[in-house]
C-alpha cells in the first residue's frame, strides 16, 4: 500500500456580495491506499468544499491535490472529466437515482456490465431488488444502489458526502456496514465527509476541520466495527 491522495495547502475562496469568504484556508493531509478516512466538522467547516475539489467538481483558489502523483489541480476541463470518469466514485446525501429506471438500470448507466451489476447488488444485500424502482426502495436500499452504481467502474477512491445524512438510524447503520465491508474486504479507499462524530471510531484516519482549517488529524490502527457501534 502507498500514498493515493495528497492535499497540500489547499485554499478556496468565494465572493459573497462585496466580501471574500475563505471556505478553505490552507489544509493539508494525505490518504493511503486502502484507508477509510473521515473528514468531519460542523456545517461551514469546509469539508464538502474539500471533497468537491478532490473529486474534480470544483477548482481550488490555490494549493495542490495529487492523486497517484498526478497534480489534478493543474488539469484542464477535459483532463478533469477523464479523471472523474477513471478514478472517482461519488456517493451523495441525496441518492440521485432516476425514478423511471430500475435499480439495476441505474447502476448500468455508469458502466454497462450486467453481470457485475448483479454481483454488486448481491454484495449490497439487494438480491431480488434489481428490478425495483427507486420509489419502491427504502432510503437505505436506495443509498446502497447509489454505492453499487459508484463501484461498477472500480474507482480508485470512493468519495462519500454525508451518505447517511438523510437516513434513519437503522438505514444509516446498514449503509455504514456496506461502506466498511467494501473497505475491509475489497480494499476500497474511502474518503467520507460527515458532521456525525459517532463515526470517528470507524476510520483509519480522522481529519477534523473547523472554519476552513485542519484542527486535528488522528490515526487509528484498529477501527471499530459498525455492528459494535451505537449512536
Amino acid at each position: 500500500m502507498g500514498e493515493l491522495l495528497r492535499v497540500e495547502d489547499l485554499k478556496k475562496s468565494y465572493n459573497v456580495g462585496r466580501n471574500l469568504f475563505w471556505a478553505l484556508k490552507g489544509i493539508s493531509f494525505d490518504v493511503e491506499e486502502g484507508d477509510f478516512v473521515l473528514l468531519y466538522g460542523d456545517s461551514g467547516s469546509g469539508k464538502s468544499t474539500a471533497l468537491n475539489i478532490i473529486g474534480g467538481m470544483d477548482r481550488a483558489t490555490s494549493g495542490k491535490v495529487f492523486v497517484y502523483g498526478q497534480e489534478i489541480t493543474s488539469f484542464n476541463d477535459k483532463q478533469l472529466n477523464e479523471y472523474r470518469r477513471d478514478y472517482i466514485g461519488f456517493v451523495f446525501q441525496s441518492y440521485n437515482l432516476i425514478n423511471n429506471l430500475s435499480a439495476k438500470e441505474n447502476i448500468l448507466l455508469v458502466g454497462n456490465k450486467p453481470d457485475l451489476a448483479d454481483k454488486l447488488l448481491a454484495e449490497m444485500g439487494l438480491e431480488g431488488k434489481g428490478n425495483s424502482f427507486p420509489t419502491e426502495l427504502s432510503g437505505g436500499e436506495a443509498q446502497r444502489v447509489a454505492i453499487a452504481r459508484s463501484m461498477i467502474k472500480s474507482p480508485s477512491i470512493l468519495l462519500c458526502d454525508e451518505p447517511t445524512g438523510a437516513l434513519d438510524y437503522d438505514n444509516s447503520k446498514k449503509v455504514m456496514q456496506t461502506l466498511q465491508k467494501l473497505n475491509r474486504e475489497s480494499g476500497v479507499t474511502i474518503l467520507m465527509v460527515s458532521h456525525n462524530t459517532a463515526f470517528v471510531p470507524l476510520a483509519h484516519k480522522v481529519i477534523k476541520l473547523r472554519s476552513g482549517s485542519v484542527e486535528s488529524i488522528i490515526c487509528n490502527d484498529s477501527p471499530t466495527l459498525v455492528e459494535d457501534l451505537e449512536w
